[in-house]
């Protein structure tokens, strides 16, 4: 079965408008990093957290790699690997 072009063009303007909807921008998302790292670092899931967060960061590598140097440097704190202190 074949998609006429204008079903076609509904069907993607539908999926954009989804993907919109459901998805963070880099502030938005920036402004939870910290906290969720935190309880990341301490074992939690992510997806089970904010499912948000987790869309976003599988998108934008910037984002995905500023969270997962917290969550390390976090991890490596807690495990004495670490010193913040001096």
């Amino acid at each position: 079965m074949a998609l006429h072009e204008d079903e076609l063009r509904k069907l993607i303007n539908c999926i954009v408008t989804s993907h919109q909807d459901d998805c963070l921008d880099c502030e938005s998302c920036g402004q939870q990093l910290d906290c969720l790292a935190e309880l990341v670092a301490q074992g939690r899931s992510l997806d089970d957290l904010m499912p948000e967060v987790t869309t976003h960061l599988c998108c934008c590598r910037d984002c995905f790699e500023e969270f997962e140097a917290l969550v390390a440097i976090l991890r490596a704190e807690q495990g004495g690997q670490l010193d913040i202190s001096g």
